[in-house]
């Protein structure tokens, strides 16, 4: 007899089925429209030339209302599904598609009957036929699809008569990197391709088992990989305005950095104590700036030591972004004449600063210090929250 959890995603499958010509006869070419859109924006220079600009407010503006009709008719509809179901728990990364699931299944796949096995044939064909066939993520869905895929592929491949990946056509391609600034870099500049990363065992908790490592690598770069999509979809659907000059740029772009980081399980990134550091802070940001219409770019080394990032509409109009920690020994000071330099260094009289702190005690001295220095009531100063959390599966009311 089919367990009541392996029961609900066979629902679920159900579900997906009774929607898939429809998805394909409409969202998918939806999609496409919207990938072709974000090439051409992505080709424009709107701060070089006034036809550009004109280009690009338009397609932007296409782009959002396209996205809206795939938010509130695939995304929500399909985790909607998923929660009713009891397949997914509400949380922000998915984790839990895995977590609530595994253990029904192997107990199922110890104590399964032969009267079960024709049913899961026919649901793992169905499944497969589901993901073949579209073929998509819907420019939202990747993580789900990614984690669906994973539980199911731990029952499918169970009952299966050949060696054959039958998942192989549309699962990620698996990449080793030797540290989570290299898997965010290759993901940065290689947005279209589907990938996952594994990264050394020296980058997780030193006193976790070969199981526990296993796990945590899982499910840290699963976090990692879900951030540029969250970005993306954030800017999408953010409300549109008009940004007048480089300063309310990079304001715009370091509180959606904030909104990532506190409010769609970017903290998760900093659970690891190694990624506690500026590079980290510095590899989400470019995720968030890619698509502006203003230059922003990594600042190169100009003899008084580098910000970190300058946003920019020629020689006239630029600010830099400066990304701190609030336990550097050296804030207070760093932040009565650092940015100071920079500021001239650069030519510029514009500057934003994010400042990461990670427990309370770091927030209360962040805080104690920018009152000493009459800096805490400016909106150019953003302070940003990455303590871990719950997952909202876990907060009772």
């Amino acid at each position: 007899m089919i367990p009541q959890k392996i029961q609900a995603l066979f629902e679920f499958i159900d579900f997906l089925d009774k929607n898939k010509e429809h998805y394909i006869q409409k969202y998918i070419p939806l999609c496409n429209e919207l990938t072709e859109l974000d090439k051409q924006r992505s080709s424009l220079k709107p701060n070089k030339n006034y036809k550009d600009k004109l280009s690009y407010d338009f397609i932007q503006e296409e782009i959002k209302e396209k996205f809206i009709p795939i938010t509130e008719n695939i995304y929500k509809p399909i985790t909607s599904k998923l929660q009713e179901l009891g397949i997914w728990a509400g949380d922000e990364i998915y984790t839990s598609i895995w977590n609530n699931n595994i253990s029904e299944i192997s107990d199922f796949k110890r104590n399964f009957s032969e009267a079960d096995i024709k049913q899961i044939f026919h649901y793992k064909q169905k499944y497969l036929n589901f993901r073949t066939e579209t073929n998509s993520d819907f420019l939202c869905l990747s993580f789900v699809f990614s984690n669906l895929d994973e539980i199911l592929k731990e029952l499918f491949d169970f009952f299966k008569d050949t060696d054959e990946n039958e998942f192989e056509s549309f699962e990620p391609e698996i990449i080793e990197c030797k540290s989570i600034e290299e898997a965010l870099h290759l993901y940065t500049n290689s947005p279209k391709r589907n990938f996952r990363f594994t990264l050394p065992s020296s980058f997780l908790t030193s006193n976790a088992s070969p199981t526990q490592k296993e796990v945590e690598t899982s499910r840290m770069l699963e976090e990692l990989s879900v951030l540029k999509g969250e970005v993306k979809q954030l800017l999408n659907s953010s409300t549109s305005k008009e940004i007048h000059s480089s300063y309310e740029e990079a304001i715009y772009r370091v509180r959606i950095l904030k909104s990532v980081i506190e409010d769609k399980g970017g903290f998760s990134v900093f659970k690891i104590q190694e990624n506690q550091n500026e590079a980290m802070l510095q590899q989400l940001f470019k995720f968030v700036k890619e698509g502006s219409a203003w230059d922003i770019n990594v600042e190169v080394n100009n003899g008084r030591g580098a910000v970190d990032f300058t946003v920019s509409n020629g020689s006239k109009d630029k600010t830099v972004i400066e990304f701190k920690l609030a336990k550097s020994s050296s804030l207070k000071r760093n932040l009565q004449h650092q940015v100071e330099v920079y500021k001239k260094a650069n030519d510029t009289n514009k500057a934003v600063i994010a400042i990461l702190y990670f427990n309370q005690t770091e927030y209360l001295n962040l805080t104690k210090i920018l009152r000493e220095l009459n800096l805490d009531d400016l909106e150019n100063i953003i302070l940003i929250d990455g303590a871990q959390k719950l997952s909202a599966s876990n907060v009772k009311n």
